[in-house]
């Protein structure tokens, strides 16, 4: 059945199909096995079959079975209210002190608990009795009484999933609404299909000479599948990557059995060495220091070299010595989409991986800039924010490539990391890609919706500082020699809507509000220039790995277009092209499916089932849709869009 589904999704062979459902058996089997033991001891301690006899009455009639099951339902639910009220009421006395609230959760549970076992028992006795009278009091006796188990059974089933669904619904879902429930449809399956077996193997109870063939067909067919895998691991390590990343069911078992980054080094990278450029050395003056400085949920329109009101005096100098690129587009509207996206210059549809927490897990096969670029000589360092989308032991792909990873979230000590490596950099040390990534604009909010002028004050208040870090990250590098001067490059992952288009925050739509970011470019070579040629930050990935001196591999390996020519005035920026690419990605945790594109002055929108065309120079903040007044411009933008969504289709790994 494994197979099978994941056939359906993303069917490349019988070689595929064998190996999808012989990874998912390895793992469903066992665990399959270990829940029949479970079952079956529970059954023969709690005897259910004795213990609902035991509440059915000589008439047939189960009032008392009736009562129980529906108190126990009660229960179960003034049970999770109450602890719902008990944490929420710790958190709030607390401050959310988590070692004092496990101190006193406690005692306070168990005596909740103890309240509500005693709350049930009287309930289930007085229920109990009260349809026992109700039974009693029925003219017609000469058969069995309505309370039958049959319909106690039935009707607290029903109740119970009704109940269950209205409390997803109403209570849970509307407060998790960006938890992803992907992986559960296996276990779900493993369960169906296991409570199906037990059903027929009962059926079969007469019959042992099919029960025999039945068990040794399902073993060997298992066998051989559970073979195919395993054979599939050693030779065909592309393969098992390739399932792992068509987020199957196969690949909720890769993910148990095996260690990714393992199969990983079995696959050949031919491409990962970046070529040289023609009369590039090797030498360190040729091979220039790279500065990223990524910052999270970076609206343009507040900084001083966007014609913002924050005077943001280090911005404003690097945007007075270098570039500024009026138009440039986040690939998508949240981190865990944007960021692996720039890491690998590939269009965030283009991405293989899985939803892990708040980030993304990426196909191992994905290569990144940081790969890359070590493989071409250079030391890769990482100055990051987040556990969350970093930490190497979640192996999600981030930081694969980076020699030297420091997280800390607090942004001060990031400068602090940066700057002391920078005191030890020794003259003859290699080149050096640093990546440096502020989390603080992303917490300006804490969550709360309110987008008055005082709260929306404590955003430009973290703007203020973070430009007081760059300030300093700048001039930490000025008592290096020439040679060793940095390119620096200051951008964002997303924008932040601020109440744009209705919408708060971020992740929500593809307007401007939630992609349109700022990036500067300044150090040696770079011309000092204003930018009006719309670019993507997917181009930032091949545009570093040519100032670097190598070339960028061309598509279907990377998406991205260099823009070392324009940053080095090797060619003029043209306003009326260039483009850029959006999208946001249904991964569990996105519901629906949006795209943007940017060509030149204009920008199509195709979400919720309908087109959108915007001028841009005219109509930056996108208030006026021009979709039904310009249906030529409309047309032709949509056959690019097409076009684009036909290179989505194409695999990156060739």
């Amino acid at each position: 059945m494994a197979g099978l589904h994941d056939a359906a999704t993303s069917y490349e062979g019988v070689t595929r199909l064998a190996a999808s459902a012989g990874f998912a058996i390895l793992v469903a089997w066992p665990a399959a096995a270990v829940s029949s033991l479970c079952a079956r001891v529970f059954v023969h301690v709690w005897q259910p079959r004795a213990l609902a006899g035991s509440l059915t009455e000589p008439d047939g009639s189960a009032p008392r079975l009736a009562g129980w099951l529906f108190a126990l339902m009660l229960g179960a639910a003034l049970l999770a209210v109450l602890t719902h009220q008990v944490v929420w009421i710790f958190w709030r006395a607390t401050a959310f002190k988590p070692r004092t609230m496990s101190l006193a959760l406690g005692p306070v549970m168990i005596v909740v608990v103890a309240v509500v076992v005693l709350a049930t028992r009287v309930f289930a006795a007085a229920l109990g009795a009260g349809l026992a009278r109700l039974e009693a009091r029925r003219s017609d006796r000469s058969g069995p009484g309505w309370v039958t188990p049959r319909r106690v059974l039935t009707l607290a089933a029903a109740v119970a999933t009704v109940a269950a669904w209205l409390t997803w619904r109403l209570a849970v879902r509307p407060r998790f609404a960006n938890v992803s429930l992907s992986g559960l449809e296996f276990p779900l399956l493993v369960l169906a299909l296991l409570a199906a077996a037990h059903v027929c193997w009962g059926a079969l109870a007469r019959r042992s000479r099919a029960r025999m063939v039945s068990a040794t067909f399902a073993v060997v067919i298992a066998a051989g599948l559970a073979g195919s895998a395993l054979w599939a691991r050693q030779s065909r390590p592309a393969m098992v990557l390739g399932l792992w990343g068509a987020d199957g069911f196969a690949a909720d078992s890769i993910d148990l059995i095996y260690d990714l980054y393992a199969i990983r080094d079995d696959v050949p990278m031919s491409d990962l060495t970046p070529a040289a450029r023609p009369g590039v050395t090797h030498r360190a003056v040729t091979h220039r220091d790279v500065l990223l400085i990524t910052v999270d949920t970076f609206r343009p329109d507040r900084i001083k070299p966007y014609g913002g009101p924050l005077a943001t005096p280090a911005l404003a100098a690097l945007a007075g010595k270098g570039m500024v690129f009026e138009w440039a587009f986040a690939p998508a509207n949240v981190t865990r989409r944007s960021m692996p996206a720039l890491a690998t210059g590939l269009a965030t549809t283009r991405i293989r991986g899985r939803v892990s927490g708040l980030a993304l897990r990426m196909d191992p096969r994905h290569v990144t800039l940081a790969e890359r670029l070590r493989a071409g000589g250079y030391h890769t360092v990482g100055l990051v924010c987040c556990d969350g989308f970093w930490e190497r032991s979640r192996r999600l792909g981030l930081d694969r490539g980076i020699d030297d990873l420091f997280i800390r979230h607090d942004g001060q000590d990031l400068v602090a990391a940066y700057r002391a490596r920078v005191a030890a950099r020794r003259p003859d040390g290699p080149p050096t890609f640093t990546w440096i990534h502020f989390i603080e604009l992303d917490e300006w909010a804490g969550g709360n919706p309110d987008l008055s002028p005082d709260r929306r004050r404590i955003y430009d208040e973290l703007v203020d500082q973070i430009d007081r870090w760059i300030g300093e990250l700048v001039e930490s590098t000025a008592a290096l020699p020439a040679d060793r001067q940095p390119v620096v490059i200051v951008t964002g992952d997303h924008s932040e809507a601020f109440g744009d288009h209705g919408q708060p925050f971020h992740a929500s739509d593809l307007y401007n509000s939630q992609i349109r970011v700022p990036l500067l470019v300044a150090g040696p070579g770079i011309v000092q220039v204003r930018v009006h040629e719309p670019v993507s930050l997917v181009d930032l990935a091949p545009t570093i790995l040519e100032l670097a001196g190598f070339v960028a591999p061309p598509f279907p390996h990377m998406d991205g277009r260099s823009l070392a020519d324009l940053l080095t005035g090797a060619r003029q920026a043209n306003p009326d092209g260039g483009g850029a690419y959006a999208a946001t990605v249904v991964d569990g945790r996105t519901r629906d499916r949006r795209s943007a594109l940017i060509s030149g002055r204009w920008k199509l929108i195709h979400q919720l089932g309908r087109y959108e065309l915007y001028d841009l120079r005219t109509d930056a903040n996108e208030r006026r849709d021009l979709a039904l007044g310009n249906p030529a411009r409309l047309a032709e933008l949509q056959v690019l869009m097409n076009a684009r969504r036909e290179r989505d289709r194409v695999t990156p790994f060739r």
